[in-house]
């Protein structure tokens, strides 16, 4: 968070009162206008122009809880230098920094007065996540969820609900990308989650983890950990295996379908008994797709209409009767649909809807939508299979 002598500081009126009511004060918040005017010599940037800059990205990153090594590392400066220029103790190139802090702010400002298109709703994966992730704290287990290989079903959203609800004293959040797929990616992507950065070893940093983990009732979060598939040995696996015999402490991973197949392929291909052990140690083991299989009538959707409709009910176009159909089909297609993908329609219909000067969003804009997003082939492919499965399944519920 802000240090205590710069999240104190005034803002541009002087006032150490309301955050909020400073932001509205400073009429440049939200893009209304710039102190330094893009274009602007560095050298004509005057001390006032430069403070502020300052105070406005302390309210800023104050008001929105931003730390101030996110704003560093946007803009590509180290923390030191954005702290030291927020306090006015940094002694390099001021005018510099300014204008990229600068522009920086404004960009923030216009992302975040976007209207916003969906709003996060507990669906039944969502739910049967954050029940696999109380299991393992409750029990102190290492859990799989697993789901298909595309992505958008909702898997990295709803882990983020979890670690919001349970907070960083028990929870810790990491994602693995292909870049981290050895043991010292792996050790410092964990030991950046529990607050440890520190260089060193390998071994230093997982004695350093150990050390905070022991024995504490957490649960480590690991999401995209398919990205771990054909690191050299499997080595990252064991470190985490390891990670989880010295703290005793849950992990609850999360990866595509393709993890679950390579776990059981490398044990019989290699006849390697120390990761069939470490296979032995996962459970709940779940495929996350399995409530959307309806083959034998069973299974639930992966969202229902009702939450299809509190996803988007704070766009502010609102979804016709039919378009909210349409949407809770694609959300349930199996291998074929998935929830970023209604995102993704809903926000090119509404810019759609805002050129035609239309105010609410039906049935024949999001097919629209959703061919400009795909080949003609795949498109038609797609809205048959929307239109021939919730008759087959109508059908078969009234039987």
């Amino acid at each position: 968070q802000l240090d205590a002598d710069t999240a104190d500081r005034p803002g541009i009126d002087g006032s150490r009162g309301d955050v909020a009511s400073a932001l509205i004060q400073r009429e440049r918040i939200r893009g209304a206008s710039r102190v330094i005017q893009e274009g602007t010599d560095a050298a004509k940037i005057t001390g006032e122009q430069i403070s502020a800059v300052a105070s406005d990205v302390a309210l800023f990153a104050k008001a929105h809880k931003i730390k101030l090594n996110e704003i560093a590392r946007a803009l590509g400066y180290s923390h030191g230098v954005i702290s030291e220029f927020i306090s006015g103790k940094y002694d390099g190139n001021c005018a510099k920094v300014a204008m990229d802090v600068e522009a920086w702010l404004v960009d923030e400002e216009r992302r975040r007065t976007q209207p916003a298109t969906t709003q996060f709703t507990w669906t039944n994966v969502a739910m049967e996540i954050k029940a696999v992730a109380s299991y393992c704290l409750e029990n102190r287990k290492i859990g799989l969820v697993y789901g298909p290989d595309s992505s958008g079903i909702g898997k990295t959203t709803a882990l983020r609900a979890v670690h919001q609800e349970l907070g960083p004293r028990r929870c810790s959040f990491v994602t693995i990308d292909k870049v981290d797929a050895h043991p010292s990616g792996l050790l410092r992507k964990i030991a950046a989650a529990i607050g440890k950065t520190d260089s060193g070893s390998n071994r230093k940093f997982f004695e350093r983890i150990c050390g905070v983990l022991q024995d504490r009732n957490h649960l480590l979060i690991i999401d995209q950990i398919h990205s771990l598939r054909g690191s050299k040995d499997d080595k990252p696996f064991y470190i985490l295996a390891d990670l989880y015999e010295r703290t005793h402490v849950a992990q609850l991973w999360c990866g595509t379908s393709d993890l679950a197949a390579y776990l059981n392929r490398q044990i019989v291909r290699n006849c390697d008994e120390s990761l069939a052990q470490l296979r032995s140690r996962i459970f709940p083991y779940i495929d996350l797709m399995a409530c959307l299989r309806r083959d034998g009538g069973g299974g639930e959707p992966l969202v229902t209409i009702d939450q299809v409709r509190e996803m988007f009910g704070r766009n502010r176009m609102k979804l016709a009767g039919q378009a909210a159909r349409f949407l809770y089909e694609i959300c349930n297609l199996p291998d074929g649909g998935s929830i970023r993908l209604c995102v993704q329609i809903v926000e090119y219909a509404t810019m759609l809807a805002d050129l035609r000067g239309v105010g609410m969003i039906d049935l024949p804009l999001l097919k629209e939508a959703l061919r400009r997003g795909f080949s003609p082939q795949r498109a038609e492919v797609l809205l048959r299979k929307i239109e021939i499965e919730p008759l087959a399944t109508r059908a078969a519920e009234a039987g």
